[in-house]
């Protein structure tokens, strides 16, 4: 390396010499925020959090299927009667319905209308009752 220098003029051996001792800083807070993060300390993508409960908001298409916290689409429900053996094609659990000019969770049953379970839910309200 020390060839390479001799032609350089004292002014810039200094400007190199000035790099190399701190004249410049480097931030790497955010480079150390995601080795950390990939290290282990990973934030959770779904927070623990309470079981949706009749008449709070939701979006059309949402079911909380029964002893779960979390919201899960069509297609896990449909999985979920699949599973019941020798039974009906059919669950109870919350479902999003449209009331007046809202989306609202509410209780009820829903079934498949084939054996294979691939046409739409039918889901039906139960009277005021929480699953």
């Amino acid at each position: 390396m020390k060839h390479l220098l001799n032609d350089l003029s004292d002014e810039e051996k200094n400007g190199i010499r000035e790099q190399h001792s701190g004249g410049k800083k480097i931030v790497i807070e955010n480079f150390n925020k995601l080795i950390n993060t990939k290290l282990g300390d990973a934030k959770p993508y779904l927070n623990e959090q309470q079981r949706p409960k009749v008449g709070d908001s939701c979006e059309s298409g949402q079911y909380v299927l029964p002893n779960e916290n979390y919201v899960v689409g069509e297609t896990k429900v449909k999985e979920h009667i699949k599973k019941q053996k020798g039974g009906p094609l059919l669950t109870q659990l919350l479902f999003c319905k449209k009331i007046k000019n809202e989306t609202k969770m509410v209780a009820g049953t829903c079934r498949c209308n084939t054996e294979d379970c691939k046409g739409k839910l039918d889901c039906f309200e139960a009277e005021g009752k929480d699953i």
